[in-house]
């Protein structure tokens, strides 16, 4: 029995469900799992017993980012209980596990990073000084050279960028799963045309452009049958909500409860993704298994799996493109049953969880 160290959140209700998934998966053919929560946070371990293996839950030394001392030296603990052969970390998990990991195995465990946000991204979002963020990149470059033995790329967006920018050639690319949860879509587009957003309100994101973009074309379009929603949360949400006040056609939802994302999409006749910059976009995968069609720009990493005209149209991330789009959209030259029977298959082939189970066990 291998023992295999998983370092995220234990939820099914949001992005991470892909490591809670996993770690059910690897438990069931037979591993160890032991996995280290984040959120939400465990006061106290959990043991789920399996016919063949087992996960055990638990979380860092604190409730707060596991930066500390007091967390370096609750994870000794832990790699030493356990001694895991494959340590796998995200986001702020990364750090701890996986360069301790190495440190405390004296190189013998096998760490996978993920590389799940482009290099352009954290800039045009970030507040931080340049001359700090340069010396974050510069820290993050080293651990990826001398510590990482393999990062895993959402998508060939992503291993480019960490090959161009950190200059490391140790990507590998597996496309992030998203669980089944399709029930029925209505696919009667006659009387409107609902077009959603889903995501945060950032600056990388392209929203405040999508907004503009849209207010223009209805400003020339005054029978125009599209309207547009938004729900997410973010820095630009003051100015989401400043740019649409008293505008019909558009509505602020603000931030969804997860159990309510899929309704929101499923109701929707597209999902629209704007971004100058994304690494993949999971929201674009929510939307394909509810049967719901993509509007998603080119700089974003999910757009290179798929097919202009078949599940999604493609188009830039500036306002002139997005006014064409609206444009194409509301000609309505496309059979749109077949489009959200082409984005369904899709994430069927390329995206459900089986996919990535796969996918992960070549790895390990």
């Amino acid at each position: 029995m291998r023992t295999i160290l998983i370092a995220h959140n234990y939820t099914e209700n949001s992005f991470a469900a892909m490591s809670y998934h996993l770690a059910h998966h690897l438990a069931d053919v037979g591993n160890r799992v032991v996995f280290i929560s984040h959120r939400p946070f465990f006061k106290e371990t959990q043991i789920i017993k399996k016919k063949k293996g087992e996960i055990i839950i638990c979380s860092w030394a604190t409730e707060r980012r596991p930066t500390s001392f007091a967390d370096i030296f609750w994870f000794a603990k832990i790699y030493l209980r356990y001694k895991p052969e494959i340590v796998i970390g995200h986001f702020v998990g990364n750090n701890i596990s996986i360069l301790f990991s190495k440190l405390l195995s004296v190189g013998k465990v096998k760490t996978l990073a993920y590389y799940h946000t482009l290099t352009n991204q954290i800039l045009i979002d970030s507040n931080k000084k340049k001359s700090i963020q340069s010396l974050l990149f510069f820290r993050k470059r080293l651990f990826y050279k001398l510590f990482c033995d393999l990062i895993v790329c959402p998508s060939e967006f992503a291993k480019m960028d960490l090959k161009s920018f950190h200059n490391v050639n140790k990507g590998i690319v597996v496309l992030n799963p998203m669980m089944d949860r399709f029930v029925t879509k209505d696919k009667n587009i006659e009387n409107t045309i609902v077009i959603s957003y889903l995501g945060r309100l950032e600056n990388s994101k392209g929203v405040l452009d999508m907004i503009n973009a849209f207010i223009e074309y209805k400003s020339k379009n005054c029978r125009s049958k599209i309207v547009l929603n938004i729900a997410g949360s973010g820095s630009k949400s003051k100015e989401v909500a400043q740019l649409i006040s008293g505008l019909e056609s558009i509505s602020f939802l603000g931030n969804l409860p997860y159990n309510e994302i899929d309704g929101y999409l499923n109701k929707s006749h597209f999902a629209i993704i704007p971004s100058k910059f994304d690494a993949f976009n999971m929201v674009g995968i929510e939307a394909m298994m509810n049967g719901t069609p993509l509007l998603i720009s080119n700089t974003t990493g999910l757009s290179n799996y798929l097919l202009d005209g078949r599940e999604c149209f493609k188009f830039d991330s500036t306002i002139n493109s997005m006014i064409s789009l609206f444009n194409q959209i509301e000609k309505k030259e496309f059979n749109y049953e077949e489009m959200s029977n082409s984005a369904r298959a899709t994430y069927l082939e390329l995206f459900s969880l089986e996919s990535y189970y796969k996918s992960i066990s070549k790895i390990l």
